[in-house]
């Protein structure tokens, strides 16, 4: 499936916002954090965030990712100016929409976090940075992979606090946990939640 307007216009949005979006290449396991700079010449220009030890591996995939909210994009090549990643339009593919639910973005100055008791000692509380959040799930940033976050792993009353109010409480479990490099190029891990359904849903 190409890419259609309805796209087009939430990669402008992010323009626009200044939206943190996440590049990846397949054979790279790590996933990249960054931001589109502008759409020049039928292309989308990203920041390079790739730091050079993964520049070798990049180049030589096969198939290279654009996530951008809960939409996720695929292309067969890329190009650069010299200093940008270049999404060439023509070749870019929508893989996967979950707009359904609206996802929201936040960054680290925003101050929401998932504050949850660990399920396996029942009594560590844990407070991590949450990076966005939609009516059906939610994803964190946590230091590392963890066993802790295990996709299944079942967490309970995870409380959702924006400016340290509690603006949620529900339950959920993980669905996937990757490593990304920020726009700094530090290391962390994203981990991925979906909520479970409330009873009478």
């Amino acid at each position: 499936m190409s890419i259609d307007d309805t796209s087009l216009e939430l990669i402008q949005e992010c323009v626009q916002r200044r939206s943190l979006v996440f590049f990846s290449a397949s054979n790279v396991k790590i996933v990249f954090q960054t931001q589109i700079q502008s759409i020049k010449n039928r292309a989308i220009v990203l920041q390079n965030t790739v730091p050079p030890d993964h520049i070798a591996e990049v180049a030589k995939s096969q198939q290279f990712y654009l996530k951008v909210q809960s939409v996720r994009f695929v292309a067969d090549r890329i190009t650069t100016d010299g200093v940008h990643l270049m999404f060439p339009l023509e070749s870019l593919r929508l893989i996967e929409d979950s707009r359904s639910a609206k996802r929201f973005m936040f960054d680290s100055n925003e101050r929401v976090l998932l504050e949850v008791v660990n399920p396996i000692d029942h009594e560590t509380v844990l407070r991590k940075a949450v990076l966005d959040l939609s009516a059906t799930g939610l994803s964190i940033r946590t230091p590392s992979l963890s066993q802790l976050y295990s996709p299944g792993q079942k967490f309970k009353n995870m409380k959702i606090i924006m400016d340290g109010k509690v603006y949620n409480e529900v339950d959920g479990h993980v669905v996937y946990q990757q490593t990304f490099l920020n726009q700094k190029g530090k290391s962390y891990c994203q981990v991925g939640f979906k909520f479970d359904q409330v009873k009478g849903d």
